[in-house]
């Protein structure tokens, strides 16, 4: 390497790791101002910055190697001016995403914010180009370095750089601006921390009793509200010392109408209700789960100390596989805001707490008379209800074979379901003392063993379509599978491949439904899909007109770019993206929280491709296929085996798993680390504008990459997944195998 190698290669990692901090801060930025299925613009706008780079350099004229050197320098100057500028005119366009059907003025916005975004993500992607261009025989050390960086900056921007330098304006339709609208409201707690942004509010309006019957006639006590990213979490109660006959009147204590639980397991704790719940009702340990340890921390202040709660810090799934205490009761509550859950906002949010699997291992926790409840909240037509009803029966009837019929109880109210199950099936005596308390209560029991017709209530859903559901569940499989098939929404149970419990949506109606009049489907969208399909139309638009368009109406020789290149670059990207979403779905169950798994799995494939790319320099170019060959063989392998080495390590402690993710991921990320760099060294000899062509065809593939892997991911689950990363890898060794890449 010359003597100007050694500095070209660290200003490679260094603006690698400065552009990739700033992608995971957008990120962070779009899923706090907005809602977390908007991270996937951050995603495409770094990829359409940096195949924008690409069509840029090859349409302009040829730059001989010593003048690609000598604008290193320009492109990272104008990188470092970009990450400062364009954040800042960004902030002054007033776009607000959710008004994007309503209003054509937004249009314009949101391309401006795209464009201005995007400028950053490709003056550093100009930067890795021009060295590439200025050292083509090295390309395995300044791909290498690039990836290197940007495993460095990922894990900085997801655990260093948790707070936004600029004011968040989080959007209105969240419940943080609403209830700080409320008269009287003011914060008293905010951390920002890898988990989420975390806001403690107060206002005297304020007032959290998920699904309280209507009956209810006495005081609600003074609460303070908790957020997570703009978003409601729960609340930490006061001590409700004079008013303890509300706990009483929620439908999360219907399990303590069958007799005293003396051991209880609280998942997802969030503030202080439900501990305070199983307390009054005499339980003598409570063990309140929570992952964020910001949340937790408020919730047991509000309970000043009481020694029978016992607060854990920690993913419930991992908890739940680990511990060998038996509880009475294990109780899951709506979480969130009704409002989020009507609009479908979180049909993309990855939930391994409402899986089949999960619902199991909470069963084999049980006691010999110990009940499951899940607390839901109530969608007109019903839907997230429905599903939790055919879940709750398939997992009762794997843990204790022909026990739904006689272990399931369905209640609703006004606003909630709840669904009791009890592997030790209920007796005739708690049947009646259900019934006694429903009645008193004023819920509506829909399901309970021996009802062979549905009731009447006061809260009418207009079919008994919770009644339906429960019948067809307890009915056995073929039962259960044909109801849900011909339910109007996607309600069979959820799974570990496939873990989204709040998507409803059936992805092969959206076109029907958006060719109906904007009022009638307005109801039933959920937004988290809805976005997903216009990035992925705006990924196939922008590649049509920055990548198909520009290299049909180039002229000149070598002008064009060869289809050969093209399809063998388009392949790695979309399998690159596609094999590390895979991967990022897996370890969020592994090790608990999505932020866990993006840093892991970032980790895990750019440093482990950058160590690829660097030893790519000792493999000969001509070989590039067997790295593919090779990806396609491994990637399909994991399809099948991942998942079953996530179950077996899940009850180990968090290090550990860590360290399980970090060497499951290291075979594959190493040679996907291979195909790039091998790939542009067979380009040697070619002009700058082929290799150009390259680097844009791989970015824009990566564009429609994230929003087409997400919906996958979505419709077919991981496994699936991970195969359609092989296939690619294997039109890559294809095309790598029949002509000369």
């Amino acid at each position: 390497m010359n003597a100007g190698g050694a500095p070209r290669v660290a200003a490679v990692a260094l603006v690698s790791a400065a552009t990739l901090a700033f992608e995971v801060l957008l990120v962070r930025v779009f899923s706090i101002t907005q809602y977390h299925h908007f991270a996937y613009m951050a995603i495409g706008v770094a990829m359409f910055g940096i195949g924008a780079s690409g069509t840029l350099v090859a349409l302009r004229r040829p730059l001989e190697r010593a003048a690609a050197g000598g604008c290193v320098g320009w492109a990272l100057a104008g990188t470092a001016l970009a990450l400062i500028v364009c954040p800042a005119l960004a902030l002054r366009i007033r776009l607000d995403p959710t008004q994007l059907v309503w209003e054509s003025g937004q249009w314009p916005r949101l391309l401006a914010v795209y464009l201005l975004l995007a400028l950053p993500f490709a003056c550093g992607s100009l930067v890795v180009l021009l060295a590439l261009a200025a050292e083509p025989g090295r390309t395995g050390r300044i791909y290498g370095a690039s990836l290197l960086g940007s495993g460095i900056g990922a894990a900085f921007g997801a655990f260093v750089l948790v707070r936004p330098p600029w004011p968040l304006h989080v959007t209105p339709y969240k419940e943080l601006p609403q209830v700080e609208a409320y008269p009287g409201a003011r914060r008293v707690a905010e951390h920002f921390g890898p988990l989420g942004w975390v806001v403690a509010a107060r206002a005297p309006a304020f007032r959290w009793a998920p699904g309280l019957s209507l009956g209810y006639r006495g005081a609600v006590p003074r609460q303070t509200a908790l957020f997570v990213d703009g978003a409601l979490a729960g609340a930490a109660t006061d001590s409700l010392g004079g008013v303890p006959e509300l706990l009483d009147w929620l439908p999360a204590a219907v399990p303590y109408a069958l007799g005293r639980r003396e051991r209880v397991l609280v998942i997802g704790a969030g503030g202080s209700l439900d501990v305070e719940l199983a307390l009054a009702h005499g339980a003598r340990r409570v063990t309140a789960l929570e992952l964020n340890p910001d949340l937790a921390r408020l919730g047991a202040a509000a309970l000043r100390g009481d020694e029978r709660a016992v607060w854990v810090v920690g993913d419930a799934r991992s908890y739940v596989a680990r511990t060998s205490e038996r509880f009475d009761l294990v109780a899951i509550g709506p979480g969130g805001a009704f409002g989020g859950a009507v609009a479908g906002v979180h049909a993309l949010g990855e939930d391994f707490l409402h899986t089949r699997e999960a619902y199991a291992q909470s069963l084999r926790r049980l006691g010999g008379n110990g009940v499951l409840a899940l607390t839901r909240w109530l969608t007109t037509p019903a839907r997230e209800a429905v599903r939790v009803i055919l879940t709750a029966a398939e997992a009762l009837d794997r843990v204790q074979a022909g026990a739904a019929g006689r272990g399931l109880v369905v209640m609703h109210g006004w606003g909630t379901v709840t669904v009791l199950i009890k592997p030790s099936l209920f007796t005739a005596a708690e049947l009646a003392l259900l019934q006694a308390w429903t009645r008193g209560r004023q819920f509506d029991l829909d399901w309970y063993p021996g009802l062979t017709a549905p009731l009447e209530g006061l809260h009418q859903l207009g079919e008994p379509v919770l009644f339906r559901a429960a019948a067809a569940a307890v009915a056995g499989p073929a039962a259960a599978a044909w109801f849900a098939a011909e339910y109007p929404f996607w309600v069979a149970p959820a799974a570990d491949a496939r873990p989204y419990p709040h998507q409803f949506l059936r992805l092969r109606s959206l076109g029907r439904l958006l060719a109906r009049p904007r009022g009638d489907w307005l109801p039933f969208a959920e937004w988290g899909s809805l976005a997903l399909v216009a990035t992925l139309g705006q990924g196939v638009v922008l590649a049509l007109l920055l990548l198909a368009l520009p290299a049909a109406l180039a002229r000149g020789p070598g002008r064009r770019p060869p289809a050969r290149v093209v399809l063998y670059f388009a392949a790695i990207g979309l399998g690159y993206l596609a094999a590390e979403l895979a991967a990022v779905q897996q370890l969020g169950l592994l090790l608990g929280h999505p932020v866990y798994a993006v840093a892991a799995a970032l980790a895990a494939f750019l440093v482990g491709s950058g160590l690829g790319s660097v030893w790519s320099d000792r493999v000969r170019a001509d070989r590039a296929w067997r790295a593919g060959a090779a990806l396609l063989a491994l990637l399909a392998a994991y399809a099948v085996s991942l998942l079953g080495v996530v179950h077996l390590a899940q009850g180990a402690p968090l290090l550990a798993r860590v360290v399980v993710a970090l060497l499951a991921l290291g075979p594959p990320a190493f040679l996907m680390g291979l195909p790039f760099p091998l790939g542009l060294r067979a380009l040697v000899g070619e002009r700058t504008a082929v290799l150009a062509w390259a680097w844009a065809a791989n970015g824009f593939a990566s564009v429609i990459a994230a929003p087409l892997a997400a919906l996958i991911a979505l419709g077919a689950g991981s496994r699936v997944l991970f195969l359609f990363a092989a296939a690619a890898y294997g039109v890559a060794a294809l095309a790598a195998l029949r002509v000369r890449v």
